[in-house]
């Protein structure tokens, strides 16, 4: 069984990433409805909607990590 102190360490370790990577998909998000707004080319607007389908899908990634440590931490203890 892990020691406390690992699991206390991971636990803050995934909620960092996961708050680090919040901050993070605000600011793109920010971004890309910026550039959706501002720009008058339909490639640009295409560019602009990936942009922002690609950051959701990078925040739900990293918010699934911190599910599946929740999960091992439940199985483990």
């Amino acid at each position: 069984m892990p020691d406390g102190a690992v699991i206390q360490a991971i636990s803050r370790l995934t909620g960092l990433l996961a708050d680090l990577a919040g901050g993070i998909f605000t600011l793109v998000m920010v971004y890309g409805g910026i550039r959706f707004m501002v720009s008058h080319n339909p490639r640009a607007v295409q560019a602009s909607k990936e942009l922002m389908g690609r950051a959701a899908m990078g925040l739900g990634l990293v918010l699934m990590v911190d599910v599946i440590r929740q999960l091992i931490q439940y199985v483990v203890s």
